[in-house]
């Protein structure tokens, strides 16, 4: 456990897939508007004759097209020829023409690093489903809250191909059609890409040395009864920050704010888990922001939040590992959570003692094709003749092979195989 200084602000997962199309149910408008909108950029649409100029939008950090690996398709880095591309590929008048994953980052990653672990999930998602992924990177911008990093990924429905679109992806096919070939439902397939995000943002977070983390699971799944608090999206924070009325805004309801200030009296430990799902090590700080997050002020008393405060505060599952000092708070932890890290621990230090480690044959063929050719060496031989069997000795850097012909005498040749040098050998 790290007892240092660090952000004491917590990260939230926020990941949402939704169907693009023609259809007023999944969205109603063009892909190639919804592509200039993210992207910032100025289309023209071909379908419908129309120019989106969104030129003038702020807050768009950096944009990209991701193709599978092994694809050659240059035509679909082209953002206008692809979503165009898109659109022409779909016949009917209410067809599926996109797809968006949108992502909260984690502000506590740079932007070089938000970047990173983005291209990395349009990597998975282009590889996983042959699509195309073209993602922009929006910045928090005006009013918006300084930590509301997001990117949105918008993927075709359709395999890309050198030529243009093909047959749809599996996760755009019907559940029928896909249990009749024993490939994942749709749900399973999100669900999928939720643990994926999941993984590839907290991989992230651990190589930037921060020790936050986000877990894409459900407060159902983790087994809590906490009531989360209501996503409010990005268009209704607008229009309620223009004035309008009548728009919910609450990040918690009355009947959830008192709800969740039962359970926290009974099991003041399901805040504690709340917060472990996110970081480790914490303090008073995150308690009082997790209560916050869980029980409106504006529907509760000063007193049941004092109250639900100290009831977490004397829960015997929290551990303290520092007492305050000066202007630093002391720092917590969970018995459930040093019992983790125990256990991480003594893993380590079993494997660091054992000679040896099992390796799964899985991870042996992996490895073989990773490194397949990585030692093959051009070696310039005379044109006619026969080359013999390679050897040396697996501790050292050089390797022997021989070369007989017909019109030369026999020759060993020996090669670096770190340099890849290849010399005559006497």
């Amino acid at each position: 456990l790290c007892h240092g200084d660090f952000s004491w602000r917590s990260t939230i997962y926020h990941l949402q897939t939704k169907p693009f199309g023609r259809a007023s149910g999944t969205g109603g408008r063009s892909c190639v508007a919804a592509a200039a909108y993210r992207a910032g950029e100025k289309l023209v649409d071909e379908r419908y004759g129309v120019t989106h100029d969104y030129t003038r939008r702020h807050g768009i950090e950096h944009t990209g097209i991701v193709l599978p690996t092994g694809v050659d398709a240059p035509w679909a880095l082209d953002r206008a020829g692809l979503w165009n591309a898109a659109e022409k590929a779909e016949a009917r008048k209410d067809g599926r023409v996109a797809r968006e994953v949108e992502v909260a980052l984690p502000h506590e990653l740079s932007a070089d690093q938000r970047l990173a672990a983005v291209r990395d999930l349009a990597r998975e998602l282009a590889d996983r489903y042959g699509a195309a992924v073209d993602f922009a990177i929006h910045s928090p911008h005006g009013k918006m809250t300084a930590t509301n990093h997001h990117a949105h990924l918008l993927m075709t429905t359709r395999l890309v191909g050198p030529t243009g679109m093909t047959d749809k992806t599996e996760i755009e096919r019907e559940n029928k059609w896909l249990l009749s070939r024993n490939l994942p439902t749709s749900f399973l397939q999100v669900r999928d890409v939720r643990q994926t995000w999941e993984r590839i943002a907290n991989a992230h977070l651990q190589a930037a040395g921060q020790l936050v983390r986000i877990d894409h699971r459900s407060h159902k799944d983790r087994g809590l009864e906490i009531l989360p608090n209501r996503h409010v999206g990005v268009h209704a924070t607008q229009l309620v920050r223009q004035g309008a009325v009548g728009i919910e805004r609450e990040r918690i309801g009355r009947d959830a704010s008192r709800h969740n200030a039962d359970v926290i009296a009974d099991a003041p430990e399901q805040i504690l888990t709340l917060i472990t799902g996110e970081k480790s090590v914490f303090d008073a700080h995150d308690i009082a922001r997790a209560l916050h997050r869980a029980m409106d002020q504006d529907h509760l008393s000063h007193e049941v939040f004092s109250t639900a405060m100290a009831r977490v505060m004397a829960s015997p599952e929290l551990v303290q590992l520092a007492p305050e000092a000066g202007s630093r708070l002391a720092r917590f932890t969970t018995r459930d959570m040093q019992a983790v890290e125990a256990g991480m621990i003594a893993s380590a230090t079993k494997m660091a003692a054992a000679a040896r480690h099992t390796v799964t044959a899985h991870h042996v063929r992996q490895a073989l094709v990773a490194q397949d050719g990585a030692l093959v060496r051009k070696v310039a031989l005379p044109p006619l003749g026969t080359s013999g069997g390679i050897s040396g000795n697996p501790d050292e850097d050089t390797a022997y092979f021989g070369f007989s012909s017909f019109t030369e005498p026999s020759i060993v040749f020996k090669t670096s195989i770190k340099t890849g040098k290849v010399t005559e050998w006497s």
